[in-house]
């Protein structure tokens, strides 16, 4: 665990020096200057719809982008040689960037909302949807040689994924959007700011939680081959 704590504090140190997190800050102060310009102070949809779009999209994107920094510079291929473990490089970026997620939507709430909110939910809400997209940005990026191959996939993960916002924004009713982890990730952010159902918590937990589990396999599996033994 001490080399784990080490390898997420160099990690935030890297992300740091590569602009990383002042991007995820610049996106984050962007989508807020927005809500405040559009008078939308008060409309929690459209506030949770910035919110969800930060551990979404940035946690699959800085994903693939880090992970394809390291391979250029041969960063990966060290891993064989050293005493580091590959599982402690895995969920070091999984914790590292899950943090700067936490710290962005937070930001953007407090500043967007005020302190009055079931700190709970969103916290559970930002947390389980940051590992999802992290995990599947893993899988996304570890058969991926260049930045310009991973904008290719980032739309082809990104898109199924978002269109529970059909029923976010009552476009639509249909269950068959449930079986979209990100479905769980609207209703914790909901409760975040109303009622939650027993039903709702039930599936949110229980269904984001195991879409992590079956994602972290698959990502574990596919960084290994393909990231680590270059197959």
């Amino acid at each position: 665990m001490k080399t784990l704590f080490k390898m997420v504090i160099w990690d935030l140190k890297i992300q740091a020096r590569n602009q990383i997190i002042t991007v995820a800050l610049i996106i984050a102060a962007i989508y807020t200057a927005i809500f405040f310009l559009l008078g939308l102070r008060g409309n929690d949809k459209i506030l949770i719809a910035l919110i969800f779009s930060d551990p979404t999209f940035m946690g699959f994107i800085f994903t693939g982008v880090l992970v394809l920094f390291e391979k250029s510079s041969n960063t990966l291929q060290a891993l064989v040689v050293t005493p580091v473990k590959s599982w402690q490089y895995f969920y070091s970026k999984a914790i590292s960037l899950t943090i700067i997620s936490l710290i962005v939507c937070f930001a953007m709430i407090f500043a967007s909302h005020g302190f009055h909110f079931n700190y709970f939910y969103f916290l559970s809400a930002t947390f389980l949807s940051s590992l999802l997209f992290i995990f599947l940005g893993f899988i996304g990026v570890a058969k991926i040689k260049t930045f310009n191959q991973y904008i290719i996939v980032i739309p082809l993960f990104i898109a199924p994924f978002s269109l529970p916002y059909l029923n976010f924004f009552g476009l639509t009713n249909s269950p068959w959007l449930y079986l979209f982890p990100t479905q769980a990730s609207f209703f914790l952010f909901e409760g975040s700011f109303g009622k939650i159902t027993s039903f709702e918590i039930i599936y949110s937990f229980g269904y984001i939680i195991l879409a992590i589990g079956v994602a972290h396999y698959f990502a574990d599996r596919l960084f290994k081959k393909y990231i680590i033994r270059g197959e």
